[in-house]
């Protein structure tokens, strides 16, 4: 009789016991899945109205609640959202950036000295460290160094009529003309 007998007393005390257990650990589980859903709800939404819905809906429906929210709940959290939303700022400015070759109009960058595509002189280099130098800039802000200035090219001569030669006008007429003589006759 004694191998029949239920260790620590009758199997239903053991039985409620087990039940308390498991019914405590449901209990706790449960809970645990609402606040951790009302804590999501709040990094994914501003909406406090939203944020309480989703606890009600998993308090309410235990699993078949979270698995409700999990299908309807905003893919990215908010601070997700505003990381996305810093680096699309900061590809925009990347792009406002870039600025376009006067002589031909494509993209090319800031630092650029010649455009590579149609070999327009944008900047001059340095004397010194040969970065490149804006053209009202006097001096170079990276070394210090003060720009030379650029020799002027030499002034193309301005036309004077009184500078070209003239033929007398009798050697004019006479190679232009026909000769006339043996019209005549």
């Amino acid at each position: 009789m004694y191998l029949m007998e239920w260790p620590g007393g009758s199997w239903q005390a053991t039985a409620w016991g087990v039940a308390f257990l498991i019914g405590a650990y449901l209990a706790a589980f449960w809970l645990a899945l609402v606040f951790w859903t009302a804590r999501d709800a709040r990094q994914r939404t501003g909406s406090f109205a939203a944020q309480m819905a989703a606890a009600l809906l998993v308090l309410s429906l235990f699993l078949p609640g979270l698995f409700i929210y999990l299908m309807v709940r905003p893919r990215r959290t908010l601070a997700q959202r505003y990381a996305q939303m810093l680096e699309e700022e900061a590809l925009r400015l990347e792009l406002d950036r870039e600025v376009a070759c006067p002589a031909c109009s494509r993209r090319i960058r800031d630092d650029y000295l010649v455009c590579p595509a149609c070999l327009t002189e944008l900047k001059q280099a340095c004397g010194s460290c040969t970065r490149p130098l804006a053209n009202a800039w006097r001096v170079c802000p990276y070394c210090m160094a003060e720009r030379t200035p650029e020799p002027l090219p030499a002034p193309a001569p301005a036309f004077r009529p009184e500078a070209v030669p003239v033929a007398p006008p009798t050697a004019v007429v006479g190679a232009i003309s026909p000769d006339v003589s043996g019209l005549a006759s």
